[in-house]
């Protein structure tokens, strides 16, 4: 009875989580300044750019860049960056998007194998270059901050001869925060090597917030009422009332132009190919353990993206 009752849990949230994220927007599609934004793509209004995350990706410039990923193993970026990937890879945002994988994860012996998943990976996901290094795919070692952050500034200066351009206002950065989400030292050692570049060198960066584990494998629970409250602020009659009773919105949900986060949400259509890079073609990482994850994973359908100062 009770395994029974938990499924319709489940089955009641995922439902929810389709209405929220992928029906609302097809019925209510791009009720939002669209800014400079051109349609290249043919999609500019429809549910393709919905209001839950293309009003945030404008406001806060994520457009017209050179996006820059550092992850620490293949693999990586379909476990925790998909949602973030799939949203700012689109075609109208005009964005470039470079990932860098400072290993080849052949930590058990399958580096080449893993190499070319993510080569596949990066395909699948419209990204628009991939390099991987040779940093030691190690679950006990913290690597050199100060070769990564080498590794880290030939890279973009890599990229800025390819595409011939110096100034550094279109390059954005993003990776890790300093507790990797699994709190892997490669993933941290990846974190604190692009703080210190951009103390360097002054770029915009971004981390993924690692959530505590009850948020993280909360599936599509705590999405539903984040994206809920979004489309509730999108009623100044509602917002109203709840003033009234003293019950307030925050700013980055009302609003959608807090500097302290960000917030990324995948659809149905995005949720496919989220499983599809990490199921089909990161076939050999497919254990028995990934699956709790794949399925249950906070990661899988929505992001946070926090500035590095």
């Amino acid at each position: 009875m009770g395994l029974l009752k938990v499924s319709y849990l489940v089955t009641l949230t995922s439902v929810l989580w389709v209405v929220l994220t992928t029906l609302f927007p097809n019925i209510f599609p791009g009720y939002y300044d669209h800014g400079d934004m051109q349609d290249k793509d043919g999609y500019l209004y429809s549910a393709y750019y919905n209001s839950i995350n293309t009003p945030s990706i404008l406001r806060n410039n994520l457009t017209n860049s050179h996006i820059f990923l550092f992850t620490a193993h293949p693999d990586d970026e379909s476990m925790f960056f998909t949602p973030t990937i799939t949203e700012l890879t689109k075609e109208n945002y005009n964005n470039t998007f470079h990932l860098i994988c400072l290993s080849n994860g052949g930590y058990d012996g399958l580096g080449s194998i893993r190499e070319r998943e993510l080569r596949k990976a990066a395909k699948v996901l419209n990204i628009d270059s991939v390099k991987v290094l040779n940093y030691v795919d190690d679950i006990n070692v913290y690597w050199n901050v100060s070769d990564i952050v080498k590794s880290i500034t030939d890279e973009i200066d890599d990229v800025k001869r390819e595409y011939d351009f110096e100034e550094n206002g279109s390059l954005i950065l993003l990776t890790f925060d300093q507790d990797g989400v699994s709190s892997h030292p490669n993933h941290k050692s990846v974190y604190q090597a692009v703080e210190a570049y951009n103390k360097l060198i002054s770029i915009r960066a971004y981390s993924l917030k690692s959530w505590n584990i009850i948020v993280k494998y909360s599936g599509m629970l705590f999405t539903n009422v984040e994206v809920a409250m979004k489309w509730l602020a999108k009623c100044d009659e509602l917002q109203k009332y709840l003033r009234q009773i003293n019950i307030h919105l925050p700013d980055y949900v009302t609003a959608d132009t807090s500097k302290e986060s960000i917030a990324i949400y995948s659809d149905l259509n995005g949720l496919f190919l989220n499983f599809s890079t990490m199921t089909w073609v990161h076939f050999s990482q497919i254990v028995w353990f990934r699956w709790i994850w794949i399925f249950s994973s906070k990661y899988m359908n929505s992001n946070e993206l926090v500035p590095i100062s």
